[in-house]
Protein backbone atom coordinates (compact mmCIF):
# COMPACT_ATOMS: atom_id res chain seq x y z
CA UNK A 1 0.00 0.00 0.00
CA UNK A 2 1.20 3.50 -0.73
CA UNK A 3 -0.28 6.98 -0.62
CA UNK A 4 0.15 10.02 -2.78
CA UNK A 5 -0.23 13.67 -1.88
CA UNK A 6 -0.36 13.56 1.93
CA UNK A 7 1.27 16.78 3.12
CA UNK A 8 1.60 18.54 6.49
CA UNK A 9 -1.80 20.13 5.89
CA UNK A 10 -4.00 19.57 8.97
CA UNK A 11 -7.67 19.73 7.97
CA UNK A 12 -10.77 20.12 10.11
CA UNK A 13 -12.50 17.19 8.37
CA UNK A 14 -11.20 13.97 6.84
CA UNK A 15 -13.46 12.59 4.10
CA UNK A 16 -12.80 8.87 3.55
CA UNK A 17 -13.85 7.43 0.18
CA UNK A 18 -13.19 3.74 -0.58
CA UNK A 19 -13.16 2.91 -4.30
CA UNK A 20 -13.46 -0.39 -6.11
CA UNK A 21 -14.33 -0.43 -9.82
CA UNK A 22 -16.73 2.50 -9.80
CA UNK A 23 -15.32 4.41 -12.77
CA UNK A 24 -18.80 5.25 -14.11
CA UNK A 25 -19.78 7.00 -10.85
CA UNK A 26 -16.50 8.19 -9.38
CA UNK A 27 -16.29 11.59 -11.06
CA UNK A 28 -19.76 12.53 -9.81
CA UNK A 29 -18.73 11.55 -6.29
CA UNK A 30 -15.43 13.44 -6.29
CA UNK A 31 -16.93 16.51 -7.96
CA UNK A 32 -19.57 16.66 -5.23
CA UNK A 33 -16.83 16.59 -2.60
CA UNK A 34 -14.79 19.33 -4.27
CA UNK A 35 -17.95 21.45 -4.58
CA UNK A 36 -18.36 21.70 -0.79
CA UNK A 37 -19.06 25.16 0.64
CA UNK A 38 -16.88 24.15 3.63
CA UNK A 39 -13.37 23.84 2.24
CA UNK A 40 -11.13 22.89 5.18
CA UNK A 41 -11.02 19.16 4.48
CA UNK A 42 -8.87 16.37 3.10
CA UNK A 43 -10.41 13.72 0.86
CA UNK A 44 -8.67 10.37 1.39
CA UNK A 45 -9.51 8.22 -1.64
CA UNK A 46 -8.59 4.56 -1.28
CA UNK A 47 -8.25 2.61 -4.51
CA UNK A 48 -8.90 -0.92 -3.25
CA UNK A 49 -7.27 -2.77 -6.14
CA UNK A 50 -9.58 -1.49 -8.87
CA UNK A 51 -9.19 -3.15 -12.26
CA UNK A 52 -11.07 -0.49 -14.24
CA UNK A 53 -10.15 3.15 -14.83
CA UNK A 54 -10.83 4.25 -11.24
CA UNK A 55 -7.16 4.63 -10.38
CA UNK A 56 -6.52 7.03 -13.27
CA UNK A 57 -9.57 9.10 -12.34
CA UNK A 58 -8.37 9.42 -8.74
CA UNK A 59 -4.88 10.45 -9.85
CA UNK A 60 -6.28 13.06 -12.23
CA UNK A 61 -8.37 14.63 -9.45
CA UNK A 62 -5.40 14.59 -7.06
CA UNK A 63 -3.31 16.51 -9.57
CA UNK A 64 -5.84 19.34 -9.75
CA UNK A 65 -6.61 19.59 -6.02
CA UNK A 66 -4.03 19.07 -3.27
CA UNK A 67 -6.73 18.19 -0.73
CA UNK A 68 -7.17 14.79 -2.38
CA UNK A 69 -4.97 12.07 -0.90
CA UNK A 70 -4.60 8.84 -2.88
CA UNK A 71 -4.04 5.41 -1.37
CA UNK A 72 -3.49 2.41 -3.63
CA UNK A 73 -3.67 -1.10 -2.19
CA UNK A 74 -4.45 -4.66 -3.21
CA UNK A 75 -8.12 -5.55 -3.05
CA UNK A 76 -9.04 -6.23 0.58
CA UNK A 77 -12.67 -5.20 0.77
CA UNK A 78 -14.66 -2.22 2.00
CA UNK A 79 -13.75 -2.57 5.66
CA UNK A 80 -10.01 -2.62 5.04
CA UNK A 81 -10.27 0.26 2.58
CA UNK A 82 -12.04 2.43 5.17
CA UNK A 83 -9.54 1.32 7.80
CA UNK A 84 -6.65 2.38 5.57
CA UNK A 85 -8.21 5.85 5.40
CA UNK A 86 -8.73 5.96 9.16
CA UNK A 87 -5.07 5.03 9.70
CA UNK A 88 -3.83 8.24 8.07
CA UNK A 89 -6.74 10.63 8.67
CA UNK A 90 -5.65 13.93 10.24
CA UNK A 91 -8.96 15.72 10.68
CA UNK A 92 -10.75 16.51 13.92
CA UNK A 93 -13.85 15.07 12.26
CA UNK A 94 -14.34 11.98 10.08
CA UNK A 95 -16.95 11.21 7.43
CA UNK A 96 -17.36 8.28 5.03
CA UNK A 97 -18.69 8.51 1.48
CA UNK A 98 -19.25 5.56 -0.86
CA UNK A 99 -17.72 6.17 -4.27
CA UNK A 100 -20.96 5.58 -6.19
CA UNK A 101 -22.81 8.15 -4.04
CA UNK A 102 -22.66 11.94 -3.82
CA UNK A 103 -23.18 14.71 -1.28
CA UNK A 104 -24.97 18.04 -1.40
CA UNK A 105 -22.72 21.15 -1.54
CA UNK A 106 -23.53 22.03 2.08
CA UNK A 107 -23.06 18.50 3.48
CA UNK A 108 -19.88 19.27 5.43
CA UNK A 109 -20.86 22.80 6.38
CA UNK A 110 -24.24 21.86 7.82
CA UNK A 111 -23.14 18.68 9.57
CA UNK A 112 -20.22 20.50 11.18
CA UNK A 113 -22.49 23.36 12.27
CA UNK A 114 -25.00 20.83 13.66
CA UNK A 115 -22.30 19.02 15.62
CA UNK A 116 -20.79 22.18 17.07
CA UNK A 117 -24.12 23.85 17.79
CA UNK A 118 -25.39 20.74 19.60
CA UNK A 119 -22.10 19.79 21.26
CA UNK A 120 -22.56 16.36 19.66
CA UNK A 121 -19.87 13.81 18.80
CA UNK A 122 -21.91 12.48 15.88
CA UNK A 123 -23.89 14.62 13.46
CA UNK A 124 -26.24 12.84 11.03
CA UNK A 125 -28.40 13.94 8.13
CA UNK A 126 -31.22 12.44 6.11
CA UNK A 127 -30.43 10.76 2.80
CA UNK A 128 -32.09 10.60 -0.58
CA UNK A 129 -31.93 7.70 -3.01
CA UNK A 130 -31.51 7.81 -6.75
CA UNK A 131 -31.59 4.84 -9.10
CA UNK A 132 -28.71 3.27 -10.96
CA UNK A 133 -28.29 5.03 -14.29
CA UNK A 134 -30.02 8.17 -13.04
CA UNK A 135 -27.98 11.38 -13.13
CA UNK A 136 -26.98 12.87 -9.80
CA UNK A 137 -29.18 15.87 -9.10
CA UNK A 138 -28.55 17.80 -5.93
CA UNK A 139 -30.13 21.06 -6.94
CA UNK A 140 -32.22 22.28 -4.04
CA UNK A 141 -30.66 19.62 -1.83
CA UNK A 142 -28.99 21.30 1.09
CA UNK A 143 -29.22 24.87 -0.17
CA UNK A 144 -30.29 27.85 1.91
CA UNK A 145 -33.92 27.53 0.83
CA UNK A 146 -34.25 23.88 1.86
CA UNK A 147 -36.90 22.99 4.40
CA UNK A 148 -36.56 20.20 6.93
CA UNK A 149 -33.59 21.80 8.69
CA UNK A 150 -34.79 20.95 12.18
CA UNK A 151 -32.09 19.56 14.42
CA UNK A 152 -32.98 16.76 16.82
CA UNK A 153 -30.58 16.00 19.67
CA UNK A 154 -30.50 12.47 21.06
CA UNK A 155 -28.76 10.44 23.69
CA UNK A 156 -26.83 7.48 22.21
CA UNK A 157 -29.36 4.89 23.43
CA UNK A 158 -32.25 6.77 21.78
CA UNK A 159 -30.35 7.15 18.50
CA UNK A 160 -29.37 3.49 18.42
CA UNK A 161 -32.91 2.43 19.31
CA UNK A 162 -34.21 4.38 16.31
CA UNK A 163 -31.52 2.90 14.05
CA UNK A 164 -32.26 -0.67 15.11
CA UNK A 165 -35.95 -0.16 14.40
CA UNK A 166 -34.73 0.96 10.94
CA UNK A 167 -36.74 4.17 10.88
CA UNK A 168 -33.75 6.20 9.55
CA UNK A 169 -33.77 8.85 12.31
CA UNK A 170 -30.88 8.09 12.21
CA UNK A 171 -29.88 4.83 10.50
CA UNK A 172 -26.82 2.70 11.28
CA UNK A 173 -25.01 3.14 7.95
CA UNK A 174 -21.48 4.53 8.20
CA UNK A 175 -22.18 7.24 5.62
CA UNK A 176 -24.40 10.36 6.01
CA UNK A 177 -22.66 11.10 9.31
CA UNK A 178 -19.87 13.28 10.70
CA UNK A 179 -17.95 11.75 13.63
CA UNK A 180 -15.57 13.23 16.15
CA UNK A 181 -12.24 11.65 15.24
CA UNK A 182 -11.69 10.43 18.81
CA UNK A 183 -14.49 7.90 18.31
CA UNK A 184 -12.28 6.08 15.78
CA UNK A 185 -8.96 6.16 17.64
CA UNK A 186 -9.38 2.60 18.93
CA UNK A 187 -12.04 1.36 16.52
CA UNK A 188 -11.93 -0.14 13.04
CA UNK A 189 -14.31 -1.97 10.72
CA UNK A 190 -14.12 -5.80 10.87
CA UNK A 191 -12.11 -7.12 7.90
CA UNK A 192 -13.74 -9.53 5.51
CA UNK A 193 -17.31 -8.95 6.69
CA UNK A 194 -20.45 -8.06 4.79
CA UNK A 195 -22.78 -5.72 6.71
CA UNK A 196 -19.72 -4.13 8.32
CA UNK A 197 -21.76 -1.05 9.24
CA UNK A 198 -24.18 -3.07 11.38
CA UNK A 199 -21.19 -4.68 13.08
CA UNK A 200 -19.51 -1.36 13.88
CA UNK A 201 -21.78 1.68 14.06
CA UNK A 202 -23.91 0.55 17.06
CA UNK A 203 -20.82 0.57 19.29
CA UNK A 204 -19.69 3.91 17.85
CA UNK A 205 -23.12 5.35 18.72
CA UNK A 206 -22.81 4.09 22.28
CA UNK A 207 -19.31 5.57 22.60
CA UNK A 208 -20.66 9.06 21.86
CA UNK A 209 -22.14 11.37 24.50
CA UNK A 210 -24.68 12.98 22.18
CA UNK A 211 -25.91 12.50 18.62
CA UNK A 212 -27.60 15.19 16.52
CA UNK A 213 -29.82 14.54 13.52
CA UNK A 214 -30.50 17.08 10.78
CA UNK A 215 -33.68 16.24 8.85
CA UNK A 216 -32.32 17.40 5.52
CA UNK A 217 -31.29 15.03 2.67
CA UNK A 218 -27.66 16.06 2.25
CA UNK A 219 -26.43 12.58 1.31
CA UNK A 220 -27.42 11.06 -2.05
CA UNK A 221 -27.06 7.29 -2.33
CA UNK A 222 -27.35 5.19 -5.45
CA UNK A 223 -29.70 2.20 -5.37
CA UNK A 224 -28.30 -0.82 -7.19
CA UNK A 225 -30.32 -3.81 -8.28
CA UNK A 226 -27.32 -5.95 -7.28
CA UNK A 227 -26.97 -4.52 -3.77
CA UNK A 228 -26.30 -6.87 -0.84
CA UNK A 229 -29.89 -6.54 0.38
CA UNK A 230 -31.39 -7.25 -3.05
CA UNK A 231 -29.53 -10.46 -3.87
CA UNK A 232 -29.36 -14.02 -2.59
CA UNK A 233 -27.04 -14.61 0.36
CA UNK A 234 -23.82 -16.60 0.31
CA UNK A 235 -22.65 -18.05 3.62
CA UNK A 236 -20.55 -14.91 4.12
CA UNK A 237 -23.62 -12.71 3.71
CA UNK A 238 -25.58 -15.01 6.02
CA UNK A 239 -23.22 -13.82 8.78
CA UNK A 240 -25.75 -11.01 9.13
CA UNK A 241 -27.41 -13.35 11.63
CA UNK A 242 -24.23 -13.51 13.74
CA UNK A 243 -23.95 -9.73 13.67
CA UNK A 244 -27.58 -9.15 14.68
CA UNK A 245 -27.16 -11.59 17.57
CA UNK A 246 -23.98 -9.82 18.69
CA UNK A 247 -25.82 -6.47 18.71
CA UNK A 248 -28.36 -7.98 21.12
CA UNK A 249 -25.47 -8.92 23.43
CA UNK A 250 -23.94 -5.46 23.04
CA UNK A 251 -27.03 -3.67 24.35
CA UNK A 252 -27.81 -6.01 27.23
CA UNK A 253 -28.29 -4.01 30.42
CA UNK A 254 -28.46 -0.69 28.56
CA UNK A 255 -32.21 -0.19 28.78
CA UNK A 256 -35.38 -2.17 28.07
CA UNK A 257 -36.34 -0.12 25.00
CA UNK A 258 -32.89 -0.49 23.42
CA UNK A 259 -32.89 -4.22 24.12
CA UNK A 260 -36.32 -4.53 22.49
CA UNK A 261 -35.09 -2.61 19.43
CA UNK A 262 -32.10 -4.95 19.06
CA UNK A 263 -34.44 -7.94 19.42
CA UNK A 264 -36.69 -6.55 16.69
CA UNK A 265 -33.62 -6.04 14.51
CA UNK A 266 -32.68 -9.69 15.08
CA UNK A 267 -36.19 -10.71 14.02
CA UNK A 268 -35.77 -8.72 10.80
CA UNK A 269 -32.33 -10.24 10.11
CA UNK A 270 -33.71 -13.73 10.72
CA UNK A 271 -36.49 -13.10 8.20
CA UNK A 272 -33.86 -11.98 5.68
CA UNK A 273 -31.95 -15.23 6.16
CA UNK A 274 -35.02 -17.36 5.44
CA UNK A 275 -35.98 -15.19 2.48
CA UNK A 276 -32.56 -14.90 0.82
CA UNK A 277 -30.90 -18.27 1.41
CA UNK A 278 -31.80 -21.47 -0.49
CA UNK A 279 -33.37 -24.34 1.45
CA UNK A 280 -30.29 -26.57 1.11
CA UNK A 281 -28.02 -28.43 3.51
CA UNK A 282 -25.36 -25.74 3.07
CA UNK A 283 -27.58 -23.17 4.78
CA UNK A 284 -29.50 -25.50 7.11
CA UNK A 285 -27.69 -24.25 10.23
CA UNK A 286 -28.40 -20.60 9.48
CA UNK A 287 -32.01 -21.28 8.50
CA UNK A 288 -32.78 -23.35 11.59
CA UNK A 289 -31.23 -20.74 13.82
CA UNK A 290 -33.15 -17.98 12.04
CA UNK A 291 -36.47 -19.78 12.58
CA UNK A 292 -35.67 -20.31 16.26
CA UNK A 293 -34.92 -16.57 16.53
CA UNK A 294 -38.20 -15.69 14.84
CA UNK A 295 -40.19 -17.75 17.34
CA UNK A 296 -38.25 -16.24 20.23
CA UNK A 297 -38.25 -12.59 19.12
CA UNK A 298 -41.56 -12.04 17.32
CA UNK A 299 -43.15 -10.45 20.39
CA UNK A 300 -40.72 -7.53 19.98
CA UNK A 301 -42.58 -6.52 16.81
CA UNK A 302 -45.52 -5.42 18.97
CA UNK A 303 -43.63 -2.20 19.67
CA UNK A 304 -45.22 0.87 18.02
CA UNK A 305 -41.77 1.63 16.56
CA UNK A 306 -41.47 -1.72 14.77
CA UNK A 307 -41.82 -1.62 10.99
CA UNK A 308 -45.18 -2.68 9.58
CA UNK A 309 -43.58 -5.41 7.45
CA UNK A 310 -42.09 -6.96 10.60
CA UNK A 311 -45.50 -6.93 12.27
CA UNK A 312 -46.99 -8.72 9.26
CA UNK A 313 -44.13 -11.22 9.22
CA UNK A 314 -44.66 -11.94 12.91
CA UNK A 315 -48.33 -12.68 12.26
CA UNK A 316 -47.40 -14.97 9.37
CA UNK A 317 -45.01 -16.89 11.62
CA UNK A 318 -47.99 -17.99 13.72
CA UNK A 319 -48.98 -20.23 10.81
CA UNK A 320 -45.85 -22.35 11.19
CA UNK A 321 -42.55 -22.51 9.35
CA UNK A 322 -43.80 -23.90 6.02
CA UNK A 323 -46.50 -21.23 5.73
CA UNK A 324 -44.07 -18.52 6.84
CA UNK A 325 -41.45 -19.44 4.25
CA UNK A 326 -44.09 -19.60 1.53
CA UNK A 327 -45.30 -16.12 2.49
CA UNK A 328 -41.75 -14.76 2.42
CA UNK A 329 -41.12 -16.20 -1.05
CA UNK A 330 -44.37 -14.77 -2.37
CA UNK A 331 -44.57 -11.39 -0.69
CA UNK A 332 -41.13 -10.71 0.85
Amino acid sequence: MFSVGHSIFVPEVSVIIPVYNTEQFLEDCLNSVLAQTFTDFEAIVIDDGSTDNSRDIIEAFAKKDSRIVCIHQENRGLSEARNAGLDIAKGNWITFIDSDDAIAPTFLEKLLFTANNSAAEISCCASRAFKEGEAVKNEGCGDASSSGNDIREMAPAEALTNALYQNKVPDYSAWNKLYAADLWKERRFPPGKFFEDVATIPQVFLDAKKIAFLAEPLYLYRKHASSILATAYSRKKAELLDIAESVCKLVQGKGVELEQAATCNLFSASCSILMRTPDTQEFADFRDRAWDNILRTRKATRSPKARFRNKVAALCSLGGRAFFEMALRRFG
